[in-house]
This record gives C-alpha cells, structure tokens and sequence, in this order.
C-alpha cells in the first residue's frame, strides 16, 4: 500500500505514478483521442461544402449523452461496491486483530503473581506470544490470494510435530485458536490464572469474535466482484471506446473533437481502473491492505506485553515528584493538577 501527504493543496498528488492507474487510463485516452482527429479530418474532407442534417446531429448528440450517462452510472456504482469491498476488508482484519489482542492482554493480566509461579508464568506468556502470532499469520494468509509469507514472533520452543502437522492442513487458524483455548483451561488447573471461569469467558469470547471477523473477511477473498456486472462494464467500456471517435468526429471540429474524447475516455477508463485495484485487497499490490505492516505492528505488540515494566503497574505517591524537562518532553504529555 503506497502512503502519501496530501500537502496543502493536494496538488503534489498529480506527480506520484507510483500505485497510480493514470498510466493505464492515457494508454487508453491518447489513442483514442488521435484516432478521433484522424476521422475528423477525414469526414471533414469528404463533406467540405456540404451543410450537417441538423436531426442527424441531435440523434447523435442524444445518443451519445445517453450512452455516456449509462455508462458512468456502471462505472461508479462498481467502484463504490470496491471501495467499500476495500474498506471493509480492512476494518474485518483490524477487528480481528484488536479482539485477539485484547484476549492476549486479558490473559497476560490475569496471570498469577506468584513468586514460586513465575517461571511457569513467562514460559505460558511466550507460549501465548508465539501462538497468537502464528494466528494472526495464519489468518492474514486465509484471505491473501497467494501464498504469501509473513513475519512471525521466533517460533523456537514450539514443538515440532505440532508445527509441522500445521503445513499439512487447511484452515490453519482455527486449530491454533484451540490450542490456545485449551492452553487457557490447563493454566487454569495448574493456577497460573488463578481467575473464575466466568472472568476468563471474555477471553473465549473475544477469541470467537476474532475468528467470526475473519470469516466476514474471507467472504471477501472467496467470493469474487460478481462476473456479468464486471463482463458488462468492460463491453460498454469497449464500446463506447469504438464509438468515441465517430460520435466526437459528427459533432466537433477535429481538434475540439479529439480533447473530448481524451478527457472522457480518461475519465472513464480511470475509474475502470481504480474500482481493478480496489476489489480485491488482500493481495501484494501497491493499493491493496498492508497486510505486511499490519502484522509486524501486531507482533511489536505482542513483544511489549512481554516485558516486566508493562506487567506491573506503577506505584504512586500523594508526594509528587517532579520530572525533569527532557522527561516531560519525552513523555509528551500534559501535567493536571
């Protein structure tokens, strides 16, 4: 996924051709335009000294305004349905991101606090750590078209034969869902979470809201822009294509003719293109999700809660100490009496 300031005036934009579909839509738009100024030329020499049959011309000029109406309206309604095709696909991956973290953080909170149960304690945390890792790798490449590899927390210490029955299967995330949930019940009796069992229900709930999210995001990936709406645009595309430079020829001197049919046709063909982007957005393309992002953020926060500054809350005082400036500053953050 390309990032980009807009800047103060967004007139920047117009110089990225990175992830842009102005490259395709001028493919399309100049030869279009030049084939229209060559029929124009054309028509205007066979008919020079003849007057224009002013019925003729406002059929053409009826049809052509119909046709075009019809077609944006294809053309925009299927780029709303792959826009919002795009936008949910990344609300359902960080609604199942946020769901399993907050399970992960539940459980790294509940644990006990026993001193004689502590090394038992850190080895269920990375344990967690690494599993909700793989999971969310797991999940990223359910939805990914190819079969892409993520980054993951180092998976060694995990048993071997349980990772290697992994690459064996399908719907990898939802075997390693359990093995979490059943890791959570055998803490349970060996009480490092020491908590009653309708506390830690909100960690299996969360943990099923997480899968559901992701099922709703499969959706998505399994089912494809539906083919006649998707064939049906491309043959008005096509057609209106063909027609452009007879239609802007009839009615238009060759060059007024031929920056219509530049103008349109780009337009057109931009929209066409940028609804090809947006329809499927779990793939590695410059405008689909940052998936490789998303779950390197993820890991990074699974890392934190594994250090024993976030485990334990700070101690406060009723006599306040007061922070240096650089402290202040790297804090960033306001002082309330």
């Amino acid at each position: 996924m390309r990032y980009y300031e807009s800047g103060k005036w967004g007139f920047s934009l117009l110089l990225g051709l990175s992830a842009s579909v102005l490259p395709r839509a001028l493919a399309m738009a100049l030869p279009n335009a030049m084939l229209t100024y060559g029929v124009s030329l054309l028509l205007a020499a066979e008919a020079e000294g003849a007057s224009r049959d002013a019925e003729i011309t406002e059929a053409v000029v009826l049809l052509a305004a119909t046709f075009t109406a019809v077609m944006i309206f294809i053309l925009t309604a299927r780029l709303q349905i792959a826009y919002d095709r795009w936008w949910e696909g990344g609300t359902l991956l960080q609604k199942t991101r946020g769901e399993w973290f907050n399970a992960y953080s539940s459980l790294i909170a509940f644990s006990s606090g026993k001193v004689e149960l502590q090394a038992k304690v850190e080895e269920f945390h990375h344990l967690l750590a690494r599993l909700m890792s793989l999971l969310y790798c797991c999940a990223l490449q359910q939805v990914s078209p190819s079969d892409r590899a993520f980054n993951i927390l180092n998976p060694c210490g995990l048993e071997k034969a349980s990772l290697k029955y992994l690459q064996g299967i399908e719907d990898r995330e939802e075997v390693i869902q359990q093995w979490i949930q059943r890791s959570v019940v055998l803490r349970m009796a060996d009480g490092i979470l020491p908590v009653p069992p309708p506390v830690i229900s909100r960690v299996f709930q969360e943990m099923s809201r997480g899968i559901v999210n992701l099922q709703n995001a499969r959706k998505i990936a399994d089912f494809p822009f539906p083919f006649p709406y998707h064939q049906i645009s491309i043959v008005v595309l096509i057609i209106h294509w063909s027609l452009m430079p007879l239609l802007s020829s009839i009615l238009l001197l060759p060059l007024n003719g031929a920056g219509v049919s530049f103008a349109v046709t780009l337009f057109l063909w931009c929209i066409h293109f940028t609804a090809l982007q947006l329809e499927s957005p779990f793939g590695d393309d410059p405008n689909d999700l940052p998936m490789d992002q998303m779950i390197a953020d993820f890991n990074q926060s699974l890392f934190a809660l594994l250090k024993s500054h976030v485990q334990m809350p700070p101690s406060y005082t009723p006599q306040r100490q007061e922070l240096s400036m650089d402290e202040k500053n790297s804090l960033q953050s306001q002082s309330f009496e």
